[in-house]
């Protein structure tokens, strides 16, 4: 690799493939939106060449390709809010078309991986569990729709002018300093409280008939129960609420890997953890670690939100690291944490 273009680079994948890059000693273009205050991530990256290019202008990413050897491409909007609909496929699934297209008038590329989600199944009802790479891609929502339709341009794309390509699928990526929030009853309660986004949300589908779940957990905790206490999900019989997470650190060694590894070519690869993480575990884990309450709440329904990753393990040789465990030690640790948080703020990280 030569020089690769990571779109997307302020993001919590991004900024952290950028590093890994240029670990690795290649020469990196980092493509961010201008004025991103995101950006600010890569100030310790000096070596990281900045571009400043909206995935609507052709002109600006035109020239972010240009002199690239390799793309990854991370770069998406996940929450709609009140961008127009029109507008946020534009920028999902015709930033990737208009990605490719740079890369043709730049003179092609060696590879370019293109960085899909777990929304592409349908999460708020998933048609299996666990999911593998060929379950139904039906998400039924705008953020997974959207990413499809990213997938599908790329695979037409490919085989009309030959552009090598790989895609991995994420997992719920997760950097460090988020783990010690999760599993808490206010992580639970917004999880829940996705209800009131009614189809806007990309699993909309596990409120269907439902849209009080939150209120099932002030029954069974109190209302006025600290937020910062652990709270783990059950089904109506005892079957734990899973969720498939994906530390930060290995959401990169798998693109990584997808964009070194020749059995990528071609290929797309479910990347997450090693195994799902179960609510109840993950509440013990926070519990015993911060010392907080932890309650089992019963709901009316199980849900179970698996991937398997056979084929990236198979393939690439993915062999993921991190599991929940080890992301709260990681944020609680003053030592060995080098991840680029998912944020920086107004005078610093």
């Amino acid at each position: 690799m030569t020089k690769v273009l990571v779109t997307g680079a302020a993001g919590r994948v991004g900024a952290n493939v950028v590093k890994r890059l240029v670990g690795a000693g290649v020469g990196v273009r980092a493509m961010v939106l201008p004025g991103d205050p995101q950006a600010a991530k890569l100030a310790t990256l000096p070596e990281v060449e900045v571009a400043e290019a909206d995935l609507l202008d052709q002109a600006a990413i035109d020239s972010a390709c240009r002199g690239v050897t390799h793309v990854v491409h991370l770069a998406a909007q996940l929450v709609r809010g009140d961008t127009p609909v029109d507008r946020f496929y534009d920028i999902n699934a015709f930033g990737t078309l208009r990605l490719l297209e740079g890369v043709l008038r730049g003179g092609g590329v060696e590879r370019f991986v293109l960085a899909s989600t777990d929304g592409t199944y349908r999460p708020g009802d998933p048609p299996a569990v666990p999911l593998s790479e060929d379950a139904p891609q039906e998400p039924a929502d705008y953020y997974g729709t959207s990413k499809l339709l990213g997938e599908i341009i790329l695979r037409n794309h490919a085989a009309q002018f030959d552009i090598p390509f790989a895609m991995v699928r994420f997992a719920t990526v997760v950097s460090p300093e988020e783990a010690v929030e999760q599993f808490r009853l206010r992580w639970v309660r917004e999880l829940l409280g996705r209800a009131e986004l009614g189809r806007d949300s990309n699993i909309w589908q596990l409120f269907r008939g439902r849209p009080d779940l939150w209120k099932i957990i002030d029954e069974q905790v109190g209302g006025d129960a600290d937020d910062r206490m652990a709270v783990g999900l059950v089904g109506p019989d005892d079957v734990p609420w899973t969720l498939h997470l994906l530390d930060v650190r290995d959401a990169v060694e798998g693109v990584f890997r997808a964009l070194t590894e020749p059995g990528a070519l071609g290929g797309v690869f479910n990347i997450a953890a090693a195994r799902p993480t179960s609510f109840v575990a993950g509440s013990e884990i926070i519990a015993d670690r911060f010392g907080v309450p932890c309650a089992v709440v019963r709901m009316p329904m199980t849900w179970r939100l698996e991937m398997t990753i056979d084929a990236a393990r198979r393939s690439l040789g993915f062999a993921p690291k991190y599991d929940f465990a080890s992301m709260v030690a990681t944020a609680a640790s003053a030592v060995g944490n080098d991840v680029i948080p998912a944020r920086v703020w107004a005078g610093g990280v």
